[in-house]
């Protein structure tokens, strides 16, 4: 038996996972066989797979990784080819900069590893894998017959590999191209295939039509449904590696008159939350933002509707007020990004943990500053309210279409005046627009008066021509002509007419005309200013304010 056999088996007595008597069969087996002793004590299942990973991985020094967790891009799987791949046991996984990952199962032979150092001339970062899990991945990786693998299923097989490919490629190329959704719809003769990128969805090219229950199956179990139930709505999800991002993949799944609806929503959890600055405000209403925010108790209410991106302001807020003298705790619906600065709760109507019920205990473990991630009935405005008149700084998001209408709302949901008047800060309306790319958009000229005209805005403008920008297209942006997104903003701070008037129960609209008489921007207004800035267009205005 080799030496560092002996050595491994002596380490593996000390650890205290087998004893004398099975390392010496062990060690007979493994002469027999030559098989490395540490294959032979799994195969016998003296030792788990798991335990044996976790050893060797702490005591060789390299991590392990769940090989069936990633997406791996059909471009990496090019750069080894099959025969060195299935040979030298080696799965190419994701490369950054001058670093390609590699699974391996054997890290007592890195011959592979080594050799492929020397033919790629790059860094080779190795991660243990189960040895059943490198077997599916070349199996899915090397598949097809060109050795490229991870290609759409069109063939007639109905193989594992085929289906785990086809769901494998399309999250795969959902990520490639920044979609926050993925839809999958069946129609009656075929099946279309969306992303959601920058708020707009996108069609693609779908598997065919005879795959769609054999994708839907795929996506069940690796989400934990019940692949036998199609006639009830079911929520799962699961957790995939891409590159070195880690990310969440919630699932949805709704019956149709032609088949079962997919939704997935692709959440980056290792994603840092934005700095204000980054987020699309102008430095005046900034610097009143930031005004706001620095108080030690109220509340600030984030509105908008779904998907403006109200929960990436509040985390940007948390992110500027975070300090190592303040406790911050949340309670959300879903925990979108890793706070390693805040304690999260995470909602679970299942056991009664509603947001109510979390506020109530959240407020018993001393915090300065809590996020609720929603206020969605009398409830929890009620504690949230108490919250902030005991001396904390509450941030929250309502489903309200301007500043003023949040307090209206509150009203509505049955809180007195005199208590909204006394807690809220400020309000913050918000809409997210797609920013054009910066390699292709146009210029062109405009009338001011025009472009006021053309947004709805009755403000006075003047008859002298103005440059704008419109989309054009590159491959860059994947010829959408729009390149990520902002936010585009309607600040109301809190004012002592503006309290009178909700002490007074006033309108919305009472209200809204106070707010623009003491300095508010309408929505509308602060699309116009990033409009002439070469940052939207018109359209983008219009289409979310």
């Amino acid at each position: 038996m080799p030496a560092q056999d002996k050595s491994l088996g002596e380490k593996l007595i000390a650890a205290g996972l087998i004893d004398k008597d099975t390392l010496e069969s062990a060690e007979l087996e493994s002469k027999r066989t030559k098989a490395p002793i540490y294959k032979v004590l799994v195969k016998s299942k003296a030792v788990s797979s798991g335990e044996m990973l976790g050893f060797l991985s702490e005591e060789l020094g390299i991590e392990v990784k769940n090989i069936e967790q990633c997406i791996i891009d059909p471009e990496i799987v090019k750069l080894v080819d099959k025969d060195f791949a299935v040979n030298k046991r080696v799965v190419p996984l994701y490369k950054t900069d001058d670093t390609l990952a590699v699974a391996i199962d054997d890290p007592l032979n890195m011959a592979g590893v080594d050799e492929l150092r020397f033919k790629l001339n790059c860094t080779i970062k190795p991660f243990l894998v189960k040895e059943e899990e490198l077997d599916e991945a070349l199996n899915n990786c090397y598949a097809s017959k060109d050795g490229q693998g991870m290609v759409a299923a069109t063939a007639k097989d109905f193989d594992k590999p085929s289906i785990v490919n086809t769901v494998n490629l399309i999250i795969g190329q959902a990520i490639k191209e920044r979609a926050s959704d993925i839809h999958i719809e069946p129609k009656e003769k075929t099946l279309e295939l969306r992303f959601r990128i920058d708020g707009v969805l996108h069609t693609r090219s779908a598997p065919p039509r005879y795959l769609h229950e054999a994708v839907i199956s795929r996506i069940k179990i690796v989400s934990n449904l019940d692949i036998a139930e199609k006639r009830i709505p079911q929520d799962g999800g699961f957790k995939i590696t891409s590159g070195d991002k880690a990310i969440d993949v919630r699932v949805s799944i709704i019956p149709t008159l032609y088949g079962e609806n997919v939704v997935m929503r692709l959440l980056d959890r290792s994603a840092t939350p934005l700095n204000m600055e980054e987020i699309g405000f102008s430095k005046e209403k900034l610097d009143v933002y930031k005004e706001m925010i620095s108080s030690s108790f109220g509340i600030i209410l984030v509105t908008g509707p779904t998907g403006s991106g109200k929960t990436t302001t509040l985390y940007a807020s948390l992110n500027t007020v975070r300090s190592d003298e303040k406790n911050i705790i949340t309670i959300e619906d879903p925990v979108e990004y890793h706070l390693d600065f805040a304690q999260q709760i995470q909602v679970n109507t299942k056991v009664n943990l509603t947001f109510a019920q979390g506020l109530r205990s959240v407020l018993r473990h001393d915090p300065d500053i809590i996020m609720v991630g929603e206020i969605r009935d009398f409830e929890t405005a009620q504690i949230a309210i108490q919250s902030a008149l005991t001396g904390h700084l509450v941030f929250s998001t309502l489903h309200t279409n301007d500043a003023p209408s949040a307090i209206t709302r509150l009203l509505d949901m049955g809180i007195e005046s005199f208590l909204v008047a006394s807690c809220i800060k400020g309000v913050l309306a918000q809409r997210l627009t797609r920013t054009l790319c910066p390699e292709c958009k146009e210029a062109t000229t405009i009338k001011e008066k025009e472009l006021y005209l053309n947004l709805g805005l009755s403000h006075e403008a003047a008859d002298k021509d103005v440059t704008i920008y419109k989309a054009k297209g590159c491959k860059r942006c994947m010829h959408t002509g729009f390149k990520g997104r902002m936010g585009i903003f309607e600040l109301m701070q809190m004012t002592p007419k503006l309290n009178m008037l909700t002490l007074s129960k006033a309108s919305a609209d009472e209200i809204r005309k106070a707010a623009y008489e003491g300095g508010m921007v309408a929505l509308r207004l602060d699309g116009l200013s990033k409009i002439l800035q070469g940052l939207t267009t018109v359209a983008e205005v219009l289409r979310v304010a």
